[in-house]
C-alpha cells in the first residue's frame, strides 16, 4: 500500500511539472518548438524500443539509430522533398554501423530490424504530429491538444469502464487486464473528449469548429489506432519480459508507455486534418 501511495505521489508530481511545461511550449513557442518537443519524444521512444529489443548490446548502434530518427524527422518537417533520399542514406548508414560494431553475428539481423523499426516508429510516424501543427497554422496548438486529449482520454475511459463493467477479455494473450467493455469505454471517452475540446476551442477564432460527423470521423479511428498502439507495445514488452519501456517519466514509466497510442493515432489526425478540414 505504501509503495502504491508513493508511486501515485510521484506520478502527480511529474504531471504537475510536465503539463505546464508542455502547454508553455505548445502555445508560446513557434511551430518548430513543438517540432523539437515531438522530436525529443520520438528520440526517447527509439532509444527505448532498441533497448527493449536488443538490451544493452551495441550502444553505438542505439545512439546512431536515435540520431538517424532525429535527422529523418527534421528532413520530413523542414525539407520534405528530400525525404526519400534522406531515408535511403539513413538506412544504409544503419547497415554500415552494424557491419563494424555488431556484438553477435547470430543476432545482428534482428538488431538491424529493430533499429529500422524503431526509427520508423518513433522517428517517422510520430513526426506527422509535428506536420499537423505546422500545416494547421495558428490553430496548430489546438490540434496537438486535440490529438493528445482524444488519445489519452481513451486511456481514462477504458480504465474506468473496465473497472466497472469489464468481463470479457479483449486480447488476453497480449494484455490480460484489457477488456472489451473497457475498449468500448475508451471509444466513448475519445468521442466525448473530441466534442468537449471542439466546444472549448470554438471560443477562439483560430479554431474552425468541427461538425458532429467530423468529430466522429476523427475520434473513432484515432481511438482504434491508439488501442492498437497500446496493444503493440504490450506485445513487445511481454515478449521481452518487462513491465515498463523505461523510466524517463518518474511514476509513469518510459516515453513509449505514455505515447504508444499517440504514435499510432498521429498519422490519422494529420490525414483527417488535410482531407476533412482543409
Amino acid at each position: 500500500m505504501e509503495k502504491k501511495r508513493s508511486n501515485l505521489v510521484t506520478r502527480v508530481l511529474t504531471a504537475i511539472v510536465a503539463i505546464p511545461l508542455l502547454l508553455a511550449i505548445i502555445f508560446m513557442a513557434p511551430p518548430w518548438g513543438t517540432f523539437l518537443l515531438v522530436a525529443f519524444a520520438g528520440m526517447a521512444s527509439v532509444w527505448e524500443y532498441c533497448s527493449i529489443t536488443y538490451g544493452d548490446e551495441n550502444r553505438l548502434a542505439k545512439v546512431v539509430s536515435v540520431l538517424v530518427a532525429a535527422g529523418i524527422s527534421a528532413v520530413l518537417y523542414f525539407v520534405s522533398e528530400w525525404f526519400v533520399e534522406a531515408t535511403a542514406v539513413a538506412f544504409l548508414l544503419i547497415f554500415i554501423v552494424f557491419l563494424f560494431s555488431y556484438d553477435d553475428q547470430e543476432r545482428v539481423s534482428h538488431q538491424i530490424g529493430s533499429s529500422i523499426t524503431g526509427i520508423l516508429y518513433g522517428g517517422v510516424v510520430l513526426t506527422t504530429l509535428s506536420l499537423l501543427v505546422r500545416d494547421a497554422g495558428i490553430a496548430g496548438p489546438y490540434w496537438i491538444l486535440m490529438a493528445m486529449g482524444v488519445t489519452w482520454g481513451s486511456d481514462t475511459g477504458a480504465y474506468f469502464a473496465g473497472r466497472a463493467f469489464g468481463k470479457h477479455k479483449l486480447y488476453e494473450a497480449v494484455s490480460p487486464n484489457k477488456t472489451i467493455e473497457g475498449s468500448l469505454g475508451g471509444i466513448a471517452a475519445s468521442i466525448g473528449f473530441g466534442f468537449l475540446f471542439n466546444y472549448l476551442f470554438s471560443f477562439d477564432a483560430a479554431w474552425t469548429s468541427l461538425e458532429v460527423w467530423q468529430v466522429l470521423v476523427m475520434a473513432i479511428p484515432a481511438n482504434i489506432l491508439a488501442q492498437l498502439g497500446d496493444l503493440s507495445e504490450s506485445l513487445i514488452k511481454r515478449a521481452h519480459g518487462i513491465k515498463d519501456s523505461g523510466n524517463i517519466l518518474p511514476g509513469h514509466g518510459g516515453m513509449l508507455d505514455r505515447i504508444d497510442g499517440l504514435i499510432f493515432a498521429s498519422p490519422w489526425f494529420y490525414i483527417f486534418f488535410t482531407h476533412f478540414v482543409l
